[in-house]
């Protein structure tokens, strides 16, 4: 392979919302090698994806949207391969969102023996013919970026045939960005972001949590666990940012538990960074994650977190050294490791500084486009060799 003339990257996904995945896609984009990897990426026209594919855009990246009503829709495969013919197209990164996604992708690059690269997001188990499709089609896949160690054990277990080709890229944040939010966010604007958002007063304790309202995300153990915590530290407040399914099961279980009064649920929101750096801890309590990129933004912002030990939380978060770790659909344990935070501010402000510096130092966005690039110069010298 001529290292010297550059090569274009055909990003595909069949999603059809924004979420943490796909602003992953946007970050490797933006900050992947200009001069060696030129990128295009190719989604459905759905109105969900309109500002997603803006941002694209708005870094010089070419986007094509393909003309489909669903992910089912067999056109994916069609246009795809009329992309792949018409245009000069070195690599697919396929971005598989959810494990039986993608399909027809794999289909048009296995067409032309495309060199290709997928990401397995948030891999789990597929059963029957799910199951079988997706052996059959991960076979002629160049190489595999899982965004865990946990989630590499995992493909290695669905997929045992496919271990050399498998590697751990972990995701990342754009710290330059994030941390250019927070600059002029002063004591005084805090303080007025707390009592506009939050509703709290000067000596509240706020807890924010910031997840889909989902019940893999376990808010409903945070939400038994707050009358403990409220029991030792009345003025507390627990915000949960985020919108989802079980949003009306959570309220009456806030009404059950008597915290009603205590909680404040926020609905979607844009501003993370403000919100963030305006709470005095973040938990995470979930029963499943694939990785917990939110983690990395309650890290830069310096608040300390309490999360579950599962999937690729333990990656980020070293427990009694950047954060605390509980076991998950644990009210009683996720309270004493609250308590313990907002009892002792030497280790609140030991843990921040420690998970800062981690973040910074291990999961800038940078560090995972430059991984990424240095794969894709491994795959394509394989591919000519």
């Amino acid at each position: 392979m001529n290292i010297n003339v550059k090569k274009t990257t055909l990003f595909y996904t069949d999603t059809h919302f924004y979420g943490g995945a796909e602003n992953q896609m946007y970050l490797l984009a933006k900050f992947l090698d200009k001069e060696k990897y030129n990128v295009i990426l190719v989604c459905s026209d759905f109105e969900k994806l309109k500002d997603w594919a803006t941002k694209f855009e708005s870094e010089g990246i070419e986007v094509i949207k393909l003309s489909v009503l669903h992910k089912h829709d067999p056109r994916h495969y069609f246009q795809l391969k009329d992309l792949v013919k018409s245009r000069k197209i070195d690599l697919m990164h396929i971005h598989v969102w959810n494990p039986a996604s993608c399909r027809y992708a794999f289909l048009a690059a296995k067409k032309y023996n495309m060199p290709t690269v997928i990401t397995e997001h948030d891999p789990f188990e597929l059963k029957g013919l799910k199951s079988s499709i997706k052996q059959k089609l991960i076979r002629h896949v160049d190489s595999i970026i899982t965004v865990s160690e946990a989630n590499k054990k995992m493909m290695e277990h669905l997929f045992p045939a496919m271990l050399d080709k498998l590697t751990t890229i972990h995701n990342g944040i754009d710290v330059t960005w994030f941390e250019s939010q927070l600059l002029s966010f002063s004591d005084k604007k805090r303080n007025e972001y707390r009592e506009k958002i939050f509703n709290a007063k000067e000596n509240d304790t706020v807890i924010l949590s910031v997840a889909e309202l989902h019940e893999r995300k376990g808010l409903q153990y945070l939400i038994k666990a707050l009358p403990e915590v409220i029991e030792e530290h009345p003025r507390t407040i627990l915000a949960i940012a985020g919108s989802g399914p079980l949003r009306n099961d959570l309220e009456k279980m806030a009404m059950r538990e008597g915290v009603m009064d205590h909680v404040r649920f926020l609905g979607f929101q844009k501003d993370i960074p403000h919100i963030m750096a305006a709470s005095d801890l973040f938990v995470l309590p979930s029963k499943k994650e694939a990785f917990g990129l939110v983690l990395l933004e309650a890290g830069i912002a310096r608040v300390p977190v309490v999360a579950s030990n599962v999937g690729g939380i333990p990656e980020i978060i070293d427990h009694e050294k950047t954060g605390l770790l509980i076991p998950p659909e644990n009210p009683r344990k996720l309270a004493e490791s609250i308590l313990t935070i907002v009892n002792d501010t030497l280790k609140r402000d030991q843990y921040s500084e420690n998970a800062y510096k981690k973040i910074k130092d291990t999961f800038d966005a940078k560090i995972m486009a430059k991984k990424t690039a240095n794969l894709y110069d491994e795959v394509l010298n394989k591919k000519h060799a």
